[in-house]
């Protein structure tokens, strides 16, 4: 089950982001070998979802990350994990010739109705899809259509999403946690279990070769994928993260990781055991929704 309902008004937010440039003649293989979505499959302007791992597999980024060029490519995470994206990339380059560049950029992010038509239009107003300047996406938001204009410092952007609500990037995180998809170091961390996220299928090729971490996800996928994974929350009480959630039993069946409240409800990620089911309980006995990501 995926909860419902998606977002209904147009909104617009201007969020940070850490992004690292991956640039050189040999970019392309080197990122092959280094991280679990399959980059030589992106053709100039199209993005992907993305892990990087630790060697014995564990999270250490998630991230987007798009192909500007033939020999360049953009990866962008939340702010404070940008280092240690690039940091880890750089130790394993030895000869290989990848650059890689930390900077911060800007996302110009657009949600609701009417915003996915809205893409063209950015899209024309910064210049072609393999811009090096710019990343102009479709958002991975699973309850909200829309896109996002991804900005390096300095680039002029016009008003994007004309008629939108300009929420701040608390407001808009919130939204997120209602219709979008778990983020790094929120309900994403490092250490992480990437087949418990709820994302592996979508940031993780498995037919693309070897990558840095990919026996434990392989291994993991194989013995049904794994014995919790992030999901959805709704509820009607207010909600912490640690809060711990029961089945009518009293069993410990799942962990609020993040909540806040939208309207009169609680919105959020937990992370759950496989079997919980659709309906869990808080210590005072209130039900709390879960559904899949997707």
């Amino acid at each position: 089950m995926t909860l419902g309902p998606q977002l209904d008004r147009l909104v617009t937010a201007t969020i940070p982001r850490d992004v690292v440039v991956v640039s050189g003649p040999e970019a392309a293989v080197y990122l092959h070998g280094q991280i679990s979505a399959d980059v030589t499959a992106l053709e100039r302007g199209e993005s992907t979802l993305s892990f990087l791992l630790e060697p014995r597999g564990r999270v250490e980024t998630f991230f987007s990350i798009c192909r500007t060029g033939p020999d360049t490519y953009i990866a962008d995470t939340e702010p404070g994990f940008g280092e240690t994206m690039a940091t880890s990339l750089e130790r394993f380059k030895l000869r290989t010739q990848a650059e890689f560049s930390l900077q911060q950029w800007t996302v110009h992010a657009v949600r609701g109705p009417r915003s996915t038509s809205d893409a063209a239009t950015a899209t024309a107003a910064t210049g072609p899809a393999d811009n090096p300047e710019h990343v102009v996406r479709p958002t991975n938001w699973p309850l909200a259509s829309g896109f996002d204009l991804l900005a390096s410092p300095g680039s002029v952007v016009g008003r994007l999403g004309d008629g939108a609500e300009q929420v701040s990037p608390d407001e808009f995180d919130v939204l997120r946690m209602a219709f979008g998809l778990p983020a790094m170091g929120t309900e994403i961390r490092p250490g992480d279990i990437p087949n418990e996220t709820g994302l592996v299928d979508r940031a993780a090729s498995f037919t693309k070769g070897c990558y840095r971490g990919q026996e434990l996800v392989e291994r993991i996928d194989s013995r049904a994928g794994g014995r919790r994974s992030v999901c959805r929350l709704r509820a009607a009480v207010p909600l912490a993260p640690d809060d711990p959630l029961h089945d009518d039993a009293g069993t410990a069946v799942a962990k609020v990781l993040s909540a806040a409240a939208l309207g009169d409800m609680s919105v959020g990620f937990a992370l759950a055991r496989r079997d919980a089911g659709d309906t869990a309980y808080t210590t005072a006995g209130e039900p709390v929704l879960l559904a899949e990501l997707f």
